[in-house]
């Protein structure tokens, strides 16, 4: 008796690595400068089969012929090592007179187990494209005008952004779901100091609060103005640091067939100008 029933996994040998995969159907890359996140998904693969015991079996209907070819015992060990499938099954790939090419559909452990006749229908044969965009931060400070020499500037970005991003593409029965998830801020504050680093997005001050019952580890002191910096207005004080916050992501995806991996960390920044002045000071008294 024919076996009916076959597991239809669309996957290359894949192994993961540390950039992105780009072995199998599934493509994961970073555009780093943009902050953008790209999958592509490729449910049908090429057309070169690999070498093995070829059987023939046309679909019941439609009248479309398709060559089953089974997979190289090393690509079926590479397989098991993976955990995909189980020993005893075997993996084909198939080629239709429809022009379409179906890569490694397993065929799992039966009495005169032959690859059965099932309608392998165009619909496998997709390909989805789907871009997640990372944020550029949202930028707060407070003072919320110019900064003051020795009083502590307190740097944040919006809460609502410090969240995973998630995002689910699918071809057939080919998917995955891509994962980035804020890990830190980084704020330069212009004036040629080191970087200041944050674990998150920062805390908002709370002007309805007292300053003295509020903390951050966002904050950065200036201890010069930024009036000896060069004039980019038409006003004389037109003279400002430049500050520029970065936000970090980590970038995972998993996929089916237990497939997966990870990006290289991604971010965006966002600039901005920050005029820094000196206090001055108040000088009050009687005459006489």
């Amino acid at each position: 008796m024919l076996a009916r029933v076959c597991c239809l996994i669309s996957f290359l040998l894949f192994v993961p690595t540390p950039a992105f995969a780009d072995h199998g159907p599934v493509t994961v890359d970073g555009d780093y400068h943009n902050g953008t996140v790209t999958t592509v998904i490729e449910a049908s693969g090429s057309n070169d089969a690999a070498s093995g015991p070829t059987v023939d079996v046309s679909s019941p209907s439609g009248g479309v012929h398709c060559e089953w070819v089974e997979n190289s015992t090393q690509l079926e060990d590479g397989y098991l090592d993976l955990g995909w499938g189980v020993s005893g099954g075997h993996w084909y790939d198939v080629k239709c007179s429809d022009g379409n090419v179906y890569l490694s559909i397993f065929v799992p452990p039966a009495a005169n187990n032959i690859p059965p006749q099932v309608a392998l229908t165009t619909s496998l044969a997709q390909r989805a494209v789907n871009q997640l965009q990372l944020p550029v931060p949202d930028v707060h400070v407070n003072p919320s005008g110019d900064a003051l020499v020795g009083l502590a500037e307190w740097f944040w970005t919006d809460p609502a952004q410090w969240r995973s991003l998630s995002q689910r593409t699918q071809a057939g029965p080919v998917w995955a779901r891509v994962t980035a998830t804020p890990m830190s801020t980084t704020w330069n504050p212009g004036n040629g100091s080191p970087p200041v680093t944050c674990s998150g997005p920062g805390t908002p001050y709370d002007r309805s609060v007292s300053a003295s019952s509020q903390r951050s580890d966002c904050t950065f002191t200036y201890t010069r103005s930024s009036a000896e910096q060069p004039q980019v207005g038409a006003g004389a004080n037109d003279r400002f640091f430049t500050v520029t916050v970065t936000t970090t992501w980590s970038v995972s995806w998993v996929g089916s067939g237990g497939a997966g991996g990870t990006l290289p960390a991604m971010s965006r920044s966002r600039s901005f100008p920050l005029r820094v002045e000196e206090r001055q000071a108040v000088v009050t008294g009687g005459s006489g």
